[in-house]
């Protein structure tokens, strides 16, 4: 049997001054009962296979049996796609500081682990070809439309979303134009979409009573988690020590830009 320790253990292993771990995670080849209390086993035959590859190929941890912050930060990232328990917060946060000691994506095992949590947590249904008022059709009243909320919140003279649709359509996105975006505009993209989110869901019911700064944080969780998937949410969820903060004061953009609103 093969085992490989994750988790806050391996976490503080590296990084001394992690919290302090309450159990072991392992990943194992070999479902099983007895490794005693506080021990957290999962095995999967994706991950078994993985396992038994890379202690064949001599991987370094064969000797300390440690995943290391490449490892650890891609379990995180791969978790960050769910809400998982409340726990979403702490997986990110956990990302990022391991991003910030220099830890990367790795992406053969980020999409290993993909199609493992699919079978565990369900697939992602999102269409991203929808109309965008059909992803708001639950209990929060609409006020305005939704693509002139996007206007309002743009950084420059119209939405950037409009520069990234297919030739002759105004609801598909193009996503191979959205790729090759320079990064800065690309950012700026996605921060449109989740602005528009945080005021359409938070903000404007709650008549701008409350923490925009909130609203954001809560947006941005419901477009990796909910409104995007793929590449998109990767790009998010890869580089969300950029995103977790507005990158300014977006509702005073908004109210700027009233005269951009079409009340509904």
């Amino acid at each position: 049997m093969t085992t490989l320790i994750i988790g806050s253990t391996a976490a503080k292993h590296w990084l001394p001054d992690f919290r302090e771990p309450k159990d072991l995670d392992l990943f194992t080849t070999q479902a099983s009962t007895d490794f005693g209390p506080n021990v957290e086993p999962f095995s999967h035959v994706l991950i078994s296979e993985w396992l038994e590859k890379a202690f064949a190929n001599g991987r370094p941890w064969q000797n300390r049996g440690m995943a290391d912050l490449d490892e650890l930060y891609t379990i995180k990232i791969s978790h960050s796609y769910w809400e998982l328990h409340g726990t979403w917060t702490k997986h990110m946060e956990d990302a990022a500081r391991f991003k910030r000691e220099g830890a990367q994506l790795l992406p053969d095992l980020h999409d290993l682990l993909y199609k493992v949590w699919v079978e565990q947590h369900g697939a992602k249904k999102v269409n991203l070809n929808m109309d965008s008022s059909d992803f708001f059709n639950d209990a929060v009243k609409r006020v305005y439309d939704h693509d002139s909320i996007h206007a309002s919140v743009a950084y420059f003279d119209h939405p950037l979303y409009e520069d990234v649709m297919m030739d002759g359509q105004s609801v598909k996105t193009d996503m191979r134009k959205v790729w090759a975006l320079p990064f800065d505009l690309r950012v700026k993209l996605f921060r449109e979409e989740v602005y528009a989110t945080a005021l359409e869901r938070i903000v404007i019911p709650r008549d701008y009573k409350c923490s925009p700064t909130a609203a954001y944080v809560w947006a941005l969780r419901r477009t990796i988690t909910s409104l995007t998937k793929g590449r998109s949410a990767t790009f998010m969820a890869d580089n969300y020590e950029l995103f977790r903060n507005p990158d300014c004061d977006y509702v005073q953009r908004h109210l700027d830009n009233r005269d951009r609103l079409v009340k509904l």
